[in-house]
């Protein structure tokens, strides 16, 4: 992951495999009507439809939690250094908006 999540496509650490489950949880974010027969068909080149069913569901259940949070003044618990923080500690160290997909575009 070191290449970077902006930066996966090039990367030449992870698998086709893994590039497309960043690929299909990146639609599932921004842009799910661009998941469609073609894009299962690739998907199915790697994973089992048992392993797609699961993977699917995982990118759902997350993004509505990440969603939900998002919902709430809410900051990490730890900072970058690992250290358990209170939310005022953490709003100084991440700053007060909030960051995520939303507007990023596919």
């Amino acid at each position: 992951m070191n290449d970077g999540i902006d930066n996966y496509q090039q990367s030449q650490k992870l698998s086709d495999a893994d590039k497309i489950a960043i690929r299909y949880c990146e639609l599932m974010a921004t842009n799910p009507d661009q998941i469609d027969e073609a894009f299962y068909e690739e998907l199915k080149k790697y994973y089992s439809l048992a392993e797609i069913v699961e993977l699917g569901s995982f990118i759902g259940l997350n993004i509505g939690y990440h969603t939900f949070y998002g919902t709430l003044d809410f900051y990490p618990m730890f900072s970058p250094d690992g250290r358990l923080i209170d939310q005022d500690e953490s709003r100084k160290i991440y700053g007060s908006e909030v960051k995520s997909l939303k507007g990023r575009g596919v």
